[in-house]
């Protein structure tokens, strides 16, 4: 069974969801991972996040939502093991919990390998943000 974008865009949902919905934990995040140890969003010309950190950012959010925004291009990679790889973006919004009428806008970049486990579940192999793209009325948020 080939790994499809719908496939793909359901684990995103879920990991997103987790993340700034549920405002879950470091060791849920390092969950979706295939190597839950080496967990992190690798950021280009910067410091790569750690699910750690990244749990920290979220956590100076409220009403946060994120929408994929198309087109999301999917090419499979391989079939033993089942990877394919994703790439797109998303609009992220959240209100700064300590100003509520600041909102962050962002447009981020996503580049996900993925792998299907031996038990069928879809895991992240290699999450890479390529760029964040902050509206001009965003208010600024450190990522870190």
């Amino acid at each position: 069974m080939a790994i499809t974008k719908d496939d793909i865009l359901a684990l995103m949902t879920d990991f997103h969801d987790l993340v700034m919905l549920r405002k879950g934990t470091a060791a849920e995040q390092a969950a979706f991972f295939l190597r839950s140890d080496e967990a992190r969003i690798v950021v280009p010309h910067g410091e790569d996040i750690s699910v750690q950190a990244n749990y920290e950012i979220h956590q100076k959010l409220t009403d946060e939502r994120h929408v994929p925004l198309e087109p999301w291009d999917v090419t499979p990679l391989s079939s033993a093991p089942e990877r394919a790889r994703a790439i797109g973006a998303v609009y992220w919004e959240g209100r700064l919990a300590d100003s509520p009428d600041r909102v962050i806008k962002c447009v981020v970049g996503e580049d996900w390998i993925v792998q299907r486990t031996a038990d069928g579940t879809l895991k992240i192999a290699l999450y890479v943000n390529p760029y964040h793209h902050f509206l001009p009325d965003s208010a600024p948020i450190a990522l870190e």
